[in-house]
């Protein structure tokens, strides 16, 4: 049987949430099945987890707001690959995908968006220019109900070219509660500490500034509190807020409380020297490093914004804070620390919700899509 060749395609060669789930979604593929590649458009530097997948990547350099050498270039790679199904992660891969996936006829093509505020974004020009472009696209897919249904009454997609397919992470990866005491020893956490962290690189959209507000007051009240933030800001990039955050916790005397980690590939270790989650973003799309939390039986609190309260349910697996709301934050996450029993519930709650985001009913949703679409 002829296998699928199939072409991810990314904005950057970075790792947030869709990336993420692009290299979950390759190491997980049936290979006698499916031949997978990627392509990006932004960052020179391969990170070593796609290096580490040993299959095609192609770096597609976009120089122009609206670069016409790239979609040719991207046709080329289809071509030359004989790539039969596309899967553009985000609006502008679907554009740029759409000359020689439909045009040239050269693949089958699916969009995936991951949030609805990027849905929200999109200036009105490209919303029209999408309209129809999407009435040719062969499925459009949401990560969550909700994005789904912004998407099509956003674009006016028929309802049989829209699909869901819940992110999804490895349970069994996650599983594991017992303490990391390597971990804990190098971070040099006590016995006897409360750990607070979140997982979710330095960007203004994921609002640090919030979180740390609100933890400075906790620690005030509550001394045997520690703070990790795992993630990293990167160069040129207007969003970039590590500096910011920096000065932040020097300036307030956090350097003993605050452990800022940078990019790590150990989040499920991580995970484990946690008590409780915190993701306080402006908006998301369906939070990963939320359900890997939750998944590891942590109580989660975040801010009510979208993306974050679908998978929060206030008062049962953790606690829904209104945006900068810094007092109630701060009582929240203080309730938690103080209270054994109540993250030991709301923990439990939160295991048994991640069920419905296992990775393999996202992978045999994303198999039986690329299968239908080549007819196999």
């Amino acid at each position: 049987m002829q296998k699928v060749n199939v072409l991810f395609v990314i904005i950057q060669m970075a790792l947030g949430g869709s990336e993420q789930l692009i290299l979950n979604i390759i190491r997980n593929l049936d290979r006698n099945r499916f031949s997978p590649s990627v392509a990006w458009f932004f960052g020179d530097t391969i990170l070593e987890e796609f290096a580490d997948l040993n299959i095609p990547l192609f770096h597609v350099p976009k120089t122009k707001s609206f670069d016409f050498n790239t979609m040719q270039h991207l046709a080329a790679i289809l071509t030359e690959n004989d790539v039969h199904v596309v899967n553009a992660h985000h609006f502008m891969s679907m554009v740029y995908l759409f000359y020689g996936s439909k045009v040239k006829k050269q693949a089958k093509l699916i969009y995936t968006e991951h949030s609805e505020w990027e849905v929200e974004a999109i200036p009105k020009k490209w919303q029209l220019l999408g309209a129809g472009l999407l009435r040719c696209v062969d499925k459009t897919v949401g990560v969550s109900p909700a994005i789904s249904d912004c998407l099509q009454k956003k674009f006016f997609i028929p309802l049989s070219k829209v699909e869901t397919i819940n992110n999804g992470v490895d349970l069994n990866l996650f599983s594991n509660t017992q303490k990391n005491l390597v971990i804990k020893k190098e971070l040099k956490i006590g016995s006897i500490d409360k750990v607070i962290g979140t997982v979710a690189n330095l960007k203004k959209v994921k609002n640090h500034r919030f979180l740390l507000n609100a933890f400075k007051k906790l620690a005030e009240e509550f001394d045997k509190v520690k703070l990790i933030l795992v993630g990293q800001g990167f160069k040129d990039d207007p969003e970039n807020t590590e500096e910011e955050i920096k000065d932040f916790i020097e300036t307030n005397g956090l350097n003993n409380k605050v452990l800022i980690l940078g990019y790590r590939s150990d989040i499920s270790q991580l995970l484990s020297v946690m008590d409780i989650f915190c993701l306080t973003s402006k908006m998301e799309g369906l939070p990963i490093s939320l359900i890997e939390a939750m998944a590891s039986g942590l109580p989660v609190v975040g801010s009510d914004a979208p993306g974050i309260k679908d998978v929060i349910e206030h008062g049962v697996n953790g606690f829904l804070i209104p945006q900068d709301d810094t007092a109630a934050l701060k009582n929240a996450l203080l309730n938690l620390v103080r209270n054994d029993s109540l993250r030991v519930r709301m923990g439990n709650h939160s295991k048994l919700m991640a069920n419905l985001y296992s990775m393999e009913s996202c992978i045999k949703n994303y198999e039986n899509l690329f299968s239908k679409l080549c007819a196999l």
